[in-house]
């Protein structure tokens, strides 16, 4: 008799469904404590959130900066190394985005915007260099640091927006407008999806490829697996942490240049209501898979924009979402437990059972 091994990544999906379920599960229990139509409330989230072309359009604008923070975190935490400052690297690759384009304005778009995302990207990269450099150099714990690095950023890039670089008109807390040539093009009308999905698109591919199809991304995983063995089989650890961690840094800097170049067109003081730590919990209940990272990212998309019109069709709060999302990490935490249900089902069955 020869039993066929059941795959690790199927075992994962299918505890990942199975939360997913319960979660939902649960808010129903809670919207029938409230005396509401749990029915009618899933009913209204996935039709404020895919319902037509301007909600799809709305939905996916609010992926995009998820799935550059989530690429981010896991192509850092593949790597053995925490980068926790994604929200600091964001807001200066913002910041550094919109430097560029208020100053240089005589720019045609099509080499301003590339210039604006190397800026960005650079300045992202770069803050994350020097938490990754203390923790291979001298041993500091880079959670410490990047923790700390994330105020020091939001609240250097806010003493800009409101100091030497604040804007003459218009408010508080902002600097000058971007030159229009630096304005990304609406896709759909109304609707805050930009061209800037396309650019993610390129990232997100040049990731999986760079993950799943290379030596560096095999080299990326040994470290976050086994430090040890990663260097007794050549492989330089200390190295390959610090560009894990560059790379994580500059495609936070990049979400940040989204926000302005398609978003609010100048740097704002709380330009980010906190998409680093949405991409971290995407990254991290998908186990740091980039196509994971990219499904989930859509999931969290479709959530965040179906909550406002729930919360506005059947007075259900929108943090009804939230704690979905917080479900689905408890479940996702006794992921063991549904994987050994999985593995009862499969052998009762006599699935992968051989004459």
């Amino acid at each position: 008799m020869k039993k066929l091994k059941l795959s690790q990544d199927v075992e994962y999906i299918f505890s990942l469904a199975i939360s997913i379920i319960l979660a939902l599960i649960i808010g129903a229990l809670i919207i029938l404590a409230n005396g509401k139509s749990p029915i009618t409330a899933y009913a209204a989230l996935f039709n404020g959130s895919l319902g037509s072309p301007y909600k799809i359009a709305t939905t996916f604008a609010k992926t995009i900066p998820l799935i550059l923070t989530g690429l981010a975190t896991a192509v850092a935490f593949s790597s053995g190394i925490f980068n926790i400052s994604g929200e600091g690297q964001l807001y200066l690759g913002a910041f550094a985005a919109a430097y560029v384009g208020f100053t240089f304005t005589n720019l045609p778009g099509i080499v301003g915007i590339p210039l604006a995302l190397i800026f960005a990207a650079l300045a992202g990269g770069f803050y994350a260099t020097i938490p990754a450099l203390l923790k291979v150099k001298y041993g500091i714990d880079e959670v410490i640091t990047t923790i700390m690095f994330n105020s020091i950023a939001i609240l250097f890039t806010g003493y800009l927006a409101n100091y030497p670089f604040a804007s003459s008109v218009g408010k508080m807390g902002a600097t000058e407008m971007i030159a229009p040539a630096y304005k990304l093009a609406r896709l759909v009308a109304r609707s805050k999806l930009h061209t800037g999905i396309f650019f993610t698109a390129v990232i997100a591919l040049f990731i999986y490829y760079l993950m799943e199809k290379t030596s560096a991304g095999y080299d990326f995983k040994i470290i976050g697996l086994n430090q040890i063995f990663a260097k007794y089989g050549g492989i330089n650890a200390e190295r390959n942490m610090v560009i894990a961690m560059i790379i994580s840094g500059a495609l936070c800097g990049i979400a940040g240049a989204f926000e302005v170049l398609g978003n609010h067109y100048r740097f704002l003081q709380a330009i980010s209501p906190g998409y680093a730590f949405d991409g971290m919990l995407v990254s991290l209940i998908v186990k740091n898979k980039v196509v994971g990272v990219i499904l989930m990212s859509i999931f969290f998309g479709i959530l965040k924009t179906g909550s406002i019109a729930m919360e506005y069709e059947t007075a259900i709060p929108s943090e009804l979402v939230l704690v979905i999302q917080s479900i689905i990490i408890l479940f996702i935490a006794g992921e063991k437990g549904f994987a050994q249900i999985l593995r009862r089902i499969y052998t009762k069955e006599g699935v992968g059972q051989d004459v």
